[in-house]
């Protein structure tokens, strides 16, 4: 019978890490050397609003003409109030004579704020939350411009803004 070998366990396999070592600072340098810091978000050079103006002469102050317009649970104009006038009651029947109405009073408003020398009046929404979206444009539409009689363009308020809720 053959003589039985003696099984020994095999030598100790050391790893030479020196080139893993290598490959991870040439990865590390690599990164480093082509990371580029992505630029700030946002721009940073804001056009903040002015102060709030100050109680001066009353020819300085601009005039501030509040539109103020009611809806029903449907979405539909109701109720459309041009500053202390009497509230106007809409229709589809008065659509049209409403906003032409509106039209009107804000270019008297304009007209007598620009032949008196004065800063043209601020237009001031407060439309109800649930009021459709057509109702809001036709009345932005209403005050910011007009055709004359000559069918040319004329621009009517230049700021427009919603009343804060």
């Amino acid at each position: 019978m053959p003589k039985r070998q003696d099984v020994k366990a095999p030598e100790k396999i050391d790893i030479n890490m020196t080139p893993m070592i290598d490959v991870v600072f040439q990865l590390m340098a690599f990164f480093l050397m082509t990371f580029k810091v992505a630029s700030t978000e946002g721009d940073f050079n804001l056009k903040l609003p002015k102060a709030e103006r100050s109680a001066g002469a009353a020819n300085t102050q601009t005039e501030m003409i509040n539109v103020v317009m009611r809806a029903n649970a449907q979405g539909d104009l109701m109720v459309m109030q041009v500053d202390a006038a009497p509230p106007a009651r809409w229709s589809n029947a008065t659509d049209a004579i409403l906003f032409s109405n509106l039209r009107s009073t804000i270019d008297n408003k304009v007209s007598q704020a620009r032949d008196a020398g004065q800063e043209e009046p601020e237009i001031q929404i407060d439309a109800d939350d649930n009021l459709r979206y057509e109702f809001v444009i036709k009345t932005i539409d209403a005050v910011s411009a007009k055709f004359d009689a000559a069918g040319n363009y004329q621009q009517l308020a230049k700021k427009v803004k919603f009343a804060p809720k």
